[in-house]
């Protein structure tokens, strides 16, 4: 049966269809296995649901891109007309402020002319014209009653003569001109005429000694200079920016026009009609403008001159209209930062696309988004600025679209709730049909279960689906044949086992020869570390054998003068005792006086007298020197010295250099170049050996006599010495090696290797650094520096010089 069984199987799967394509020779991982259930419900899905699905996707895609391209079509056309009424409404209200502020330039031309005449001509005032002037306490001439003219005020700072008073005369006959200009307009508030030495006449008449300084200077203000010859060459009607009015009127801009003398181009004055900000104003927030929009006015330097109230809330701002000159003066409030656009960081877009004369742009202002249009008035340069929210802007707009969206959700709704009833209908067939399969195979999973835990001999069941039954009857051979396989295997397990304990045996062999090997090696390292230690401490042997003659040289010869000083010193010493003896025999035998002065002139007395002195200093000198250098070659010669110490780096130079007098004096000149250090924490007997391996190597690199300089400083968190000679320097094929072991340039026999290779070792072992720099023919500077405090945590307890090693 069990072949029958494996044959069937072979010829289903050999059969294209269901069977043939389901065959899988991979493993499965657990989280892609599927039930009956699935299998079934899934096949519903792939064949019915999902095309129906598709198609309606599909449908609802087209409405939605559909609604999506119409929606868009109308926010753009509404854009497109909203622009166009808020651009068509800022440039309709610029151009009528633009002429009614293009009567006020014509008046200013006029009265600039006729001012121009009026100084030129002759005139002679009345008696109560003449009258009404005088001066103040402090040199001020000005206007002391009102005659319905014009006032007049000259500052103290002019010298105030009868030219000047004649001058003031003469513009006494504009008066009535001032007087219909101002009361002939609703915008012109006043009328005036300043002089370029200060004098001011203005209508309507006020105290002008109480409003104005007394020393006041008119031309340094910008409703003067702003029509001078270089602000204005073209002599032109200008109009100045806002300005808080010194005359009391509030805030104020003004049409000003220069005047200059009919046979020169002598800038005579400036004559001026001031508009107030506030009848502008008032038409600017007169407007009523769509979408709970709001008009702005500003300058030409971009400050706010008008803005509504409900524009204070957007631009954190109160409407600076009604402070006075003082108050103005007092606060800086001429041109307030925050009152100007191109100052204010919030309304940078704004400020960037002011530069053209008309636009459009979106900012954003206290948290909402807003569309911000303008245009220029041309005479002034001001422009009139319309703001509206973008939401009330569109607010048509998104209804309209809410109502699409209202749709498209109602259909979405519609179409989940079908969708919901019919994947139940699918379950509820899904789940008859699978029952139907699942409940044979969950048999069939059981007695696989039975077979796996060792209950091979299974019975036989029939079934009515022939695959199942299939399945069982193999199930049944399956088990038979299991338990054959099973002896077969525990027979082979046994084998197995014994084949592992051989094979544990001659590994256990081969480990114990292993461990033997590596034994051997460390003997060898250690013994290689000895070798190393031994080599090192020849190359110091070495150094200290080739100073040895110089230090020998050195002691000798204080030595020789001292020795020379103690012998002039015995007979000196033996004549004055003689000398000492004759003293005594006079005192018995006054007849050897002459014995004395003979032996005086003999040994020379009056001379010993003076050498035995300097004798003295001498040989106390003499001592002195052998005593610094046998203390420095004690120093220097405590090798095995590793104690971490305080040191001073010069300190160590100063003794490495009495060392190596003899080997450095025939050589070459050692110049010294030391800075003040600080202390630093290290073995200074290793420090030593750095020093003099880089000075004997500077000695032996000079052919002749040449130059040592030595330089010490503090370079960062430590110090650092420089080393630098003259000689034949080192060829750069051979810098990167002269730390290493046993390298040398010298010739063979003249040198070990290890001089430079153990300095290097020993400035690592302090945590500092050693470079070099080399030219060949021009000399090499070593530079090495030092920690001030290295880290104890890496800090060697000591330093066995064994090329650069630590232990």
């Amino acid at each position: 049966m069990w072949g029958i069984a494996k044959r069937d199987k072979l010829n289903r799967d050999a059969k294209p269809g269901i069977g043939a394509g389901a065959a899988n020779t991979g493993v499965v991982p657990e989280s892609r296995k599927l039930s009956i259930f699935d299998v079934i419900s899934r096949g519903y899905i792939k064949s019915a649901l999902i095309p129906i699905i598709l198609i309606e996707l599909a449908l609802i895609a087209a409405y939605l891109l559909t609604n999506y391209l119409i929606h868009s079509e109308h926010v753009r056309m509404m854009r497109e007309n909203a622009n166009t009424s808020l651009r068509e409404t800022a440039l309709l209200e610029a151009s009528t402020v633009d002429h009614r502020l293009q009567a006020v330039t014509q008046m200013a031309a006029v009265y600039a002319a006729m001012t121009a005449e009026a100084l030129d001509s002759d005139f002679e005032p009345g008696p109560d014209e003449r009258q009404r002037y005088t001066f103040s306490p402090e040199g001020a001439w000005y206007t002391s009653s009102d005659t319905g003219g014009a006032a007049l005020f000259y500052s103290s700072i002019a010298t105030i003569g009868v030219a000047q008073q004649q001058k003031a005369w003469r513009l006494a006959q504009l008066d009535p001109l001032m007087k219909q200009v101002v009361d002939g307009s609703d915008l012109i508030a006043q009328a005036y005429f300043n002089s370029y030495d200060s004098m001011n006449r203005i209508y309507p008449y006020f105290d002008v000694l109480e409003q104005y300084p007394v020393d006041i200077d008119i031309p340094t203000y910008n409703f003067y200079y702003e029509a001078d010859a270089e602000h204005n060459p073209e002599r032109g009607v200008v109009w100045t920016d806002v300005y808080v009015d010194p005359a009391g009127q509030g805030w104020m801009v003004s049409a000003i026009a220069p005047v200059y003398a009919r046979q020169s181009s002598f800038l005579e004055g400036v004559v001026g009609l001031d508009v107030q900000v506030s009848a502008v104003i008032d038409q600017i927030l007169s407007l009523k403008l769509p979408w709970e929009s709001y008009a702005m006015l500003l300058d030409s330097g971009g400050t706010i001159m008008a803005m509504p109230q409900s524009a204070e809330l957007d631009w954190g701002l109160k409407e600076l209209t009604s402070h006075s000159y003082d108050q103005a003066i007092r606060q800086d409030m001429f041109k307030p930062e925050r009152f100007n656009i191109f100052k204010r960081p919030d309304t940078e877009p704004l400020a960037a696309q002011l530069v053209s004369p008309e636009g459009i742009v979106t900012l954003s202002l206290n948290g909402r988004s807003k569309l911000a249009t303008w245009a220029t008035i041309p005479n002034t340069g001001w422009r009139l600025l319309i703001i509206v929210d973008e939401a009330e802007l569109y607010a048509d707009t998104h209804a309209v679209k809410q109502r699409f969206d209202v749709v498209g959700y109602a259909m979405l709704a519609l179409l989940i709730l079908f969708y919901l009833l019919f994947l139940g209908f699918l379950y509820r067939k899904a789940v008859r049909m699978s029952g139907a399969i699942s409940r044979p195979l969950a048999e069939l999973e059981s007695r696989m279960l039975a077979i796996g835990e060792g209950y091979y001999q299974q019975p036989r069941t029939g079934y009515v689906i022939r695959e199942v039954q299939n399945i069982s009857d193999g199930l049944v051979v399956m088990g038979q044949e299991l338990e054959s396989a099973q002896n077969s295997l525990m027979q082979l397990n046994r084998e197995l086992e014994q084949r592992v304990e051989l094979r544990t045996a001659d590994l256990a062999d081969a480990n114990r020869a292993l461990i033997e090997e590596q034994r051997t090696q460390s003997r060898l390292i250690d013994q290689l570390h000895v070798a190393q230690s031994q080599l090192v401490q020849s190359e110091k042997m070495a150094s200290l054998g080739q100073l040895s003659a110089g230090v020998a040289h050195e002691i000798n010869n204080p030595l020789s003068f001292v020795s020379s000083n103690i012998q002039c010193l015995q007979e000196y010493v033996s004549a004055l005792m003689e000398i000492h003896q004759a003293y005594d025999d006079l005192l018995t035998e006054p007849q050897l006086q002459s014995r004395i002065r003979q032996l005086k002139q003999r040994y020379r007395v009056a001379l010993i007298a003076e050498e035995i002195p300097e004798i003295l200093s001498d040989t106390v000198e003499g001592t002195r020197r052998i005593k610094v250098i046998v203390d420095n070659l004690l120093n220097f010669s405590h090798i095995s010295n590793t104690e971490w110490q305080a040191a001073n780096l010069n300190q160590c130079v100063d003794a490495t250099l009495v060392i190596a007098r003899n080997e450095l004096k025939q050589k070459a000149k050692v110049v010294k170049d030391f800075a003040e250090l600080p202390e630093i924490q290290c073995v200074p007997s290793q420090i030593n050996q750095v020093i003099l391996t880089l000075l004997i190597n500077a000695a032996h690199a000079i052919e002749g006599k040449g130059e040592i300089r030595i330089q010490t400083c503090v370079y960062g968190d430590g110090v650092k010495i420089r080393v630098k000679d003259n000689g034949c320097g080192i060829a750069r094929d051979k810098l990167s090696r002269i730390f290493d072991p046993f390298f040398t340039t010298k010739e063979v026999g003249k040198g070990t290797g290890l001089g430079l290779s153990v300095a290097y070792g020993i400035v690592r072992a302090h945590q500092g650094c050693i470079t070099v720099e080399s030219e060949p023919g021009e000399g090499s500077c070593f530079e090495v520096w030092l920690p001030l405090i290295p880290s104890i945590k890496e800090r060697p307890e000591e330093y066995d010089g064994a090329l650069g090693n630590t232990r």
